[in-house]
């Protein structure tokens, strides 16, 4: 049965999936709706930078803490000699 911080890292890793969906469902909404595919390419490139920049900060904010939540994982480990590390990766 999964522990407290299994949990954590669980919920963020899904959190991660679900935010990069999300994003990428309302970009792909905004594309096409604003017709971004017949507007000058400078206007394109815009588009798919900001795209790009917003899926940036979303998967490097849910990784910080991904990455803390294995670190106490990891943290808890060394305190209890009866616990055993398993790789969730």
């Amino acid at each position: 049965m999964p522990g407290p911080v299994t949990r954590e890292v669980k919920k963020y890793l899904i959190q991660l999936v679900a935010g990069v969906a999300v994003l990428d469902a309302i970009m792909m909404g905004l594309y096409y709706g604003f017709s971004i595919s017949l507007r000058p390419e400078r206007t394109q490139q815009t588009f798919v930078a900001v795209w790009v920049v917003l899926t940036l900060i979303v998967v490097t904010t849910l990784m910080k803490k991904i990455r803390q939540a294995r670190r106490s994982m990891m943290g808890m480990a060394h305190n209890s000699p009866n616990v055993r590390m398993v790789s969730v990766w």
